[in-house]
């Protein structure tokens, strides 16, 4: 699920190369998962209080359908000025071989809008071009090598399995403001099927047995000068993309995300 799917309060992106990888032998799950949200409480010196909230994360489709993703968090956070609510809905689609996603990607603080992001991406002569409605009519290029959600996904997996513990990228999901990338590095853990502390969810249908990897995803905005990453991601990346035990670091402070429900959809057939 990694989007590395993230305005502020996002995760799109979880549950998340230039050209068409060599991996299309790795299978998406086509699926449907609820994430309860709470405040992570080993992040000391925090001015918020309490945390909770949900995440719900939809992913259909195949190589050759290509594969959309609807992503909604809603999130209450305590502060010590008073309770402050993040809604953020994204609904992506992006082509089986990378060369084109639409994106829109809404962010509201309190009912009101403060993010927008409306656009579509595609691969011309390898370089990635964004064309935007919101938050403003603009076309930007933004160079080649810059991986789309879905193929990072991809790539991370191929990584695991391929025993690689470090897979650097950068990341185009569209939000905030559907120009930034993101320099992404991520650490990846050995493999596991160890079931003893997994959530029910995840040990059911076709999760049940199942390699999974830790992964960690720092994401760095592009151009910046701060050695400290704009946010951290981790969790438990099964092999079919599916993900588990969420950790979303801002900084000043974290959210854990814990899988409650896990529903496997109708899947696409494809050759690929």
């Amino acid at each position: 699920m990694p989007s590395s799917s993230f305005p502020r309060f996002a995760v799109a992106a979880l549950l998340l190369g230039a050209s068409a990888l060599p991996a299309m032998a790795i299978q998406l799950s086509s699926h449907r998962a609820t994430y309860t949200v709470s405040l992570d409480a080993s992040k000391s010196g925090t001015r918020i209080n309490g945390a909770e909230g949900r995440i719900i994360y939809e992913m259909r489709g195949s190589a050759c359908a290509g594969y959309s993703v609807l992503l909604r968090q809603d999130t209450d956070l305590a502060t010590d000025g008073g309770r402050l609510n993040s809604a953020v809905s994204t609904a992506t689609w992006e082509d089986g071989e990378g060369k084109s996603y639409r994106f829109r990607v809404t962010n509201r603080l309190n009912g009101e809008t403060s993010e927008e992001a409306d656009g579509v991406a595609e691969r011309k002569e390898g370089e990635l071009t964004v064309t935007s409605t919101k938050p403003e009519a603009r076309t930007v290029v933004l160079g080649k090598n810059v991986l789309l959600p879905t193929q990072h996904v991809l790539r991370l997996i191929s990584s695991a399995e391929s025993g690689e513990s470090v897979l650097e990228a950068p990341v185009f999901d569209g939000s905030p403001d559907a120009k930034k990338v993101y320099d992404t590095l991520a650490v990846i853990g050995r493999e596991t099927r160890d079931a003893k502390g997994l959530e029910e969810a995840a040990t059911s249908g076709d999760l049940a047995g199942r390699p999974r990897f830790p992964v960690t995803i720092s994401y760095y905005e592009r151009g910046g000068t701060s050695e400290t990453p704009d946010y951290v991601i981790s969790f438990d990346m099964f092999d079919n993309g599916v993900s588990r035990k969420l950790k979303l670091d801002y900084g000043e402070f974290a959210l854990n995300g814990t899988l409650i429900s896990y529903e496997a959809l109708p899947k696409e057939e494809c050759a690929k």
